[in-house]
């Protein structure tokens, strides 16, 4: 894999990194990682963990994704299912069906498709316009 490494250091999002795809990197095919995995460069496949992906700005993925956590700054295709929660970045450009229990999407993220929230307790929105959402969807 030219381009490619294993890194070992600790996430900003929780844990270590147990795997990195550099922007070089183009691999299909299914891949299951322990703790934090990043993704630059182009992957189509599988993705499965019961902990974090990270799909960076300049990372291009078309795959059936379940992870724990999802964070999305690049461009993601496919279906996405998170356990825990979704973040959309302003950079992140998704045409995938998403399933999550807290989806958060910053202004300027681009997401086409669709969203399944639940939890044992309901939806949960998270982030500014959380008030304004909830009175929308009691009227």
């Amino acid at each position: 894999m030219k381009g490619g490494r294993v890194v070992k250091r600790k996430s900003e999002t929780s844990g270590d990194i147990s795997g990195f795809l550099d922007r070089d990197v183009q691999l299909k095919g299914e891949i299951s990682f322990k703790e934090t995995l990043r993704i630059d460069g182009k992957f189509e496949g599988i993705i499965r963990s019961s902990k974090n992906l990270v799909v960076g700005e300049s990372a291009d993925v078309n795959a059936e994704v379940e992870v724990e956590t999802l964070s999305v700054s690049g461009r993601l295709r496919g279906s996405a299912k998170a356990s825990e929660r979704i973040e959309l970045f302003s950079t992140a450009r998704v045409q995938s069906n998403l399933a999550t229990k807290i989806l958060v999407i910053q202004e300027g993220a681009v997401f086409e498709g669709n969203c399944s929230m639940s939890t044992h307790s309901g939806p949960r929105v998270v982030g500014d316009r959380a008030a304004i959402l909830k009175n929308v969807l009691s009227s």
